[in-house]
């Protein structure tokens, strides 16, 4: 289908003053989000589209692209930012502001508790260690102070001070040999 420059032009405008509309959503996702990384992906998504769309409208309208429906479309988005567009940025901003403090807020009642979950289990593994901690101190004591060595006998002091003080009359003694 052939269409003359004028139709070209207007169509295309219309095109893109409708293509306005992408672009406002992803200028949503841009605002709610606000990182440099979802910002650089929502702009090169929309270039991506529009040029697509650019394509597309100028097959339909002659089987090659045209420089009046590139011109046009680029005119057609560039008046909806400057019109409609900046009537609802206005909006946007102010409802992305409300939703940033309202999402803030939730954020930080969640971190605070977190945290103060997280204290709690710390504080309690903690006690829980030093205890583990303490016994595994006292043990390795017992077990090195208990033993003695005379000579080549190993044997237990504190048993041998009380034979004849109770049930427990034994000594163990051993010899200790060391490899040839």
């Amino acid at each position: 289908m052939n269409v003359s420059i004028a139709d070209c032009l207007a169509i295309a405008f219309a095109a893109g003053f409708i293509f306005g509309i992408v672009y406002e959503i992803f200028r949503i996702i841009r605002l709610i989000l606000q990182f440099k990384a979802a910002i650089f992906v929502c702009d090169m998504l929309f270039f991506i589209a529009a040029a697509f769309a650019v394509v597309g409208l100028s097959e339909n309208l002659g089987n090659y692209i045209r420089i009046y429906t590139v011109i046009g479309f680029g005119a057609g988005v560039f008046a909806y930012i400057t019109t409609i567009g900046r009537v609802l940025n206005l909006i946007e901003s102010g409802m992305a502001v409300i939703w940033r403090k309202t999402l803030g807020k939730l954020v930080k009642k969640l971190q605070a508790s977190t945290a103060e979950i997280i204290g709690k289990i710390a504080h309690k593994a903690k006690s829980e260690f030093v205890k583990i901690s303490e016994n595994m101190q006292d043990n390795k004591k017992k077990l090195l102070n208990n033993l003695h060595l005379d000579g080549n006998i190993v044997y237990n002091k504190e048993r041998s001070e009380k034979i004849g003080e109770g049930e427990n009359k034994n000594v163990i003694k051993a010899v200790v040999k060391r490899g040839p």
